[in-house]
C-alpha cells in the first residue's frame, strides 16, 4: 500500500484526554502524533515512584551488604569466602550503575517526543534534559517499521522490545520512553500511515 494522501482514524486509546500520554492528530496534509512526558499523567508520577522507591531500597540494601562483606574480609585479612574479585565487580556495579540507573529513570520521566508524517518525509523530533534532536527521513527512504529486540539506543528505555524505522538497512529507534501497547498502537499508526508494513525480526508482518 503506498502513502495516498489521507491518514487512518485515529484510535480512541490515542485521542485527546488528560490522563493520554500518546496523541494523535490528523491534519490536512499531515499527522502529527506525541508521546508526552511520563510525569505528566498521574499513573505516570505513580509508576515513577515505585520504581524509585524500589532502586534506592535494592541499591541501599546492596550497599550495606557489600559494606559487611569488605569489613569482614579486611578484618579476617582474606576474602576466601567472598572472592575479592567478585566483590570489587559487585562494588563497581552498586557504586557506578545504581546512579546511572538514576539518571536512565529521570530521563524516562521527562522525555517526549513526537513523530509527523507528510507525503514525502517522517520527521522525528526528541527531547530530553532540554536536549532536542530531530531527524528527517524521506518517505521513499522508509522500508518498514520494525518491533525488534536489538539494544538499540537510547539506553535509558529499560525497554526489552524496541521500536524503529528501517531505512536504508539501518534502524533509526523512536518512542523509546512508550511502553509496549503504546508502542505497538504507535507502530500500526504509522504503518497505515505511510504505507509501510510492521514486521519483527524475523522479517515477519505484525
Amino acid at each position: 500500500m503506498e502513502y495516498g494522501g489521507s491518514f487512518p482514524e485515529i484510535p480512541p486509546q490515542a485521542s485527546e484526554s488528560p490522563g493520554a500520554r500518546v496523541v494523535v492528530s490528523a491534519e490536512p496534509g499531515s499527522l502529527r502524533l506525541e508521546i508526552r512526558p511520563l510525569v505528566r499523567t498521574r499513573r505516570g508520577r505513580r509508576r515513577l515512584t515505585l520504581a524509585a522507591i524500589v532502586l534506592l531500597g535494592s541499591v541501599l540494601f546492596g550497599a550495606a551488604r557489600l559494606g559487611q562483606l569488605w569489613e569482614a574480609g579486611l578484618k579476617k585479612g582474606d576474602f576466601s569466602d567472598f572472592p575479592l574479585p567478585l566483590l570489587a565487580g559487585l562494588t563497581v556495579a552498586v557504586g557506578v550503575f545504581a546512579p546511572l540507573a538514576f539518571v536512565g529513570l529521570a530521563a524516562l520521566a521527562f522525555s517526549e517526543e513526537t513523530v509527523i508524517v507528510r507525503p514525502d518525509a517522517v520527521t522525528i523530533t526528541t527531547t530530553t534534559f532540554e536536549r532536542t534532536r530531530t531527524r528527517t527521513i524521506p518517505l521513499e527512504e522508509v522500508e518498514c517499521w520494525r518491533e525488534t529486540y536489538l539494544p538499540l539506543a537510547p539506553w535509558w528505555t529499560w525497554a526489552v522490545e524496541r521500536l524503529a524505522v528501517a531505512r536504508r538497512g539501518r534502524l533509526e529507534p523512536l518512542a523509546g520512553a512508550a511502553g509496549p501497547r503504546e508502542k505497538r498502537m504507535i507502530a500500526e499508526v504509522l504503518s497505515r500511515a505511510t504505507g509501510r508494513p510492521l514486521v519483527n525480526d524475523f522479517g515477519r508482518a505484525r
